[in-house]
């Protein structure tokens, strides 16, 4: 359908504005600097913000101390922490699942309800296929398109990163502080992955969500706008009931599961 390539076009256009925002923004950074002299300042600057953080404010001292660990293991392994490479604007990209999910929501109300507007189910009721089958395909064509969407927001962005900045800093290492405290070395490539499977959680559960409330009301909009509206202000329902213990059995609460790679409180 028409709205199929439009959807592709958005997700396109806004890689390319994301390419534009990151690049101009890095060139900005660019200062004749040794980054040395920079990742070295800024270690200096971190160990005094240590010291002057009480012992009380457990993360702000753990965050800290894995950025110092990480600056100084950067400056004695000659790894330059803030180098311009393709993993930039690939990184970036994953932020692009949330325009995948509103688009995927989108083709999710329409997959039912849209067939009660034009008539169709009848001739699908018809066929010697359980209802079970029908919605079932209908939910993974619906998957399938949202997979689609960011298996070209990954691949374009790897490209348009590539075009950019070259294949030169593609060996990039990520420096990560594991749980006894040491910093290591892992690919940026399972970096990138991690964040859009992260991301996907949110994509799946909304996405299902708008699939649910297509076939019980068979209303687009209503699907649509339900959906949306979750979407945007769910995080802000959960800060407005964090002081009741139960708003952690939430949906909205549950669908960010990167505090619990980062290091933060969930």
């Amino acid at each position: 359908r028409p709205r199929t390539w439009a959807m592709v076009l958005m997700l396109v256009a806004a890689l390319g504005l994301l390419t534009f925002i990151v690049e101009w923004d890095q060139r900005q950074e660019r200062l004749p600097v040794d980054w040395r002299t920079e990742v070295q300042s800024r270690l200096d600057s971190d160990k005094q913000a240590l010291r002057d953080i009480p012992d009380s404010d457990t993360e702000g001292r753990q965050y800290f101390t894995e950025q110092i660990a990480k600056n100084e293991y950067a400056l004695a392994h000659d790894i330059n922490p803030k180098a311009p490479t393709l993993w930039d604007i690939t990184g970036q990209s994953a932020s692009m699942l949330i325009l995948i999910t509103m688009l995927t929501v989108v083709v999710a109300a329409d997959m039912i309800a849209a067939e009660f507007q034009w008539g169709a189910v009848k001739l699908l009721l018809i066929r010697p296929v359980s209802r079970t089958k029908i919605l079932f395909a209908k939910y993974v064509a619906t998957l399938q398109f949202a997979l689609l969407l960011a298996v070209l927001s990954l691949v374009l962005s790897f490209l348009l990163g590539a075009t950019m900045e070259g294949f030169g800093g593609i060996g990039q290492p990520e420096l990560y502080v594991a749980a006894d405290g040491t910093v290591h070395e892992r690919a940026m490539i399972g970096s990138v992955l991690r964040d859009y499977g992260l991301n996907s959680v949110q994509l799946i559960m909304y996405v299902t969500f708008a699939f649910m409330i297509s076939a019980a009301f068979r209303s687009s909009s209503m699907a649509i706008g339900f959906s949306l509206l979750f979407l945007l202000v769910g995080n802000t329902i959960v800060a407005i009931l964090s002081q009741y213990d139960w708003v952690k059995y939430t949906l909205f609460a549950n669908v960010d599961l990167s505090p619990y790679v980062n290091g933060g409180s969930p």
